[in-house]
């Protein structure tokens, strides 16, 4: 059980707490009878050249290095132990989301997630990610998400193609939100609050804080997200220390992630 006593800022306020962000601990996941293992992924960003020595080396001691194929969240599937997500992955499925990928730092770099170090690579390891019990002190309002969308610091570095969705993705996400259990009626609510989720990460306004400083969190539950392999894979977020990121829906169902469950993401 972990202790954490931050903050939680609210609106203009912001408010000390000290409660148990992990306190509900749920059973134990277990495949065919036997305790499966502590979810772990380590998350890499490599140039072309890099996953070519790679990819050579895994081969050395019989490990394949398996290419993402369409999807960028195929990797943090559980019974995935090493893949690679090449750069032009973020155009295809969920292009319009790729959109924070080509307009960061990270553009025409190779996304690795593996399951176990890479040995050499150690300056490229970007995060740790790790099933966690956090528990969020609370979500958003519409009305505060409003707010956090409508900040001249996010709204600069918001990708114009992140606001274009054709009809066809609106449906989809409102069938996706529906299967994950929510009422929702209409995408402009989703649309907002897939916004100002990656909002809170670029500028963040819902947190709490450790050692590390602010830790800042997913605002919504998994039914209300989108893309969240931007904050999981540190394309946004990455300035700080730690992140609790909850799955979207994608992620629960290609990648098998429990809805709802935040993830650690860890520098260290």
């Amino acid at each position: 059980m972990i202790f954490i006593f931050g903050v939680v800022s609210l609106g203009n306020r912001v408010l000390r707490t000290g409660s148990v962000c992990c306190g509900r601990r749920p059973p134990s996941r277990r495949l065919n009878g036997l305790k499966k293992k502590p979810y772990r992924k380590l998350v890499y960003w490599l140039t072309e050249k890099e996953v070519s020595g790679l990819r050579w080396s895994l081969k050395d001691r019989d490990i394949r290095l398996k290419d993402a194929k369409g999807i960028v969240c195929a990797p943090l599937d559980p019974l995935n132990k090493i893949a690679c997500v090449p750069p032009e992955v973020w155009n295809a499925t969920c292009a319009r989301q790729g959109s924070w990928y080509r307009n960061s730092p990270k553009n025409g770099l190779t996304l690795i997630v593996s399951t176990f170090e890479l040995e050499g690579f150690e300056s490229r390891k970007e995060a740790v990610l790790t099933e966690s019990d956090f528990i969020p002190p609370r979500w958003a309002t519409p009305e505060e998400k409003e707010s956090m969308v409508a900040d001249p610091v996010f709204s600069e570095k918001m990708p114009g193609e992140w606001t274009r969705i054709e009809e066809t993705e609106k449906r989809i996400y409102l069938r996706w939100a529906r299967r994950l259990g929510s009422e929702v009626e209409g995408y402009d609510f989703l649309y907002l609050s897939h916004t100002a989720n990656h909002a809170n990460f670029v500028v963040p306004r819902f947190f709490v804080e450790d050692e590390t400083g602010i830790v800042p969190y997913s605002i919504d539950r998994s039914a209300h997200l989108c893309s969240c392999c931007v904050e999981l894979f540190q394309v946004l977020g990455y300035p700080y220390q730690r992140k609790f990121v909850a799955p979207c829906p994608g992620a629960t169902i290609f990648a098998r992630l429990p809805q709802d469950r935040y993830l650690l993401v860890s520098k260290t």
